[in-house]
């Protein structure tokens, strides 16, 4: 098997690995499974009204950008698996991940908390310094940074080979 042929065949494995993840982790999160932190259990008023409701899918609101995250994965390596041209596909595949993962930083970062500090009549911090959070968004806005690098350096390359 050559090394081309090799690598199109990690990422149709990749590929199915991540899918399985990504419908694995949607399946949990539209099941309220993940997405609820201890910490707002607690702070649940018993019932079952629109105020509850609301704040057990805010907390969810994050998992959003980070499953776009992982389709663009799996859409990216779907393309490279199939032979598809490497810069297109690098640099979307970058941008969009990078999109995902930085909206869902900044949900997590500023909205959930904002948006449960609202519902539940303005009690509770105005931000929540989750390392976790902050590290991914920087990530995030790094990405779509670099597609940006790749964008660049493709249209340089078709340049070059229209001179030669």
């Amino acid at each position: 098997m050559t090394m081309p042929d090799r690598f199109r065949a990690q990422c149709r494995l990749l590929r199915i690995a991540t899918l399985v993840v990504f419908l694995g982790l949607a399946l949990m999160l539209s099941l309220g499974l993940i997405g609820l932190p201890s910490l707002h259990m607690q702070a649940l008023p018993s019932g079952n009204g629109p105020r509850e409701t609301l704040l057990m899918l805010v907390p969810g609101l994050p998992a959003l950008g980070y499953l776009w995250a992982l389709w663009a994965v799996q859409r990216a390596l779907a393309d490279l698996a199939g032979g598809r041209l490497f810069h297109p596909t690098v640099a979307r595949a970058m941008r969009q991940i990078g999109i995902g993962v930085l909206v869902g930083a900044l949900f997590n970062v500023f909205a959930v908390t904002n948006l449960t500090r609202m519902i539940l009549g303005g009690h509770g911090s105005y931000l929540y310094f989750d390392l976790s959070g902050i590290v991914l968004g920087v990530v995030g806005a790094a990405l779509i940074l670099l597609a940006r690098l790749v964008d660049q350096a493709r249209a340089l390359q078709a340049e070059l080979d229209e001179i030669l």
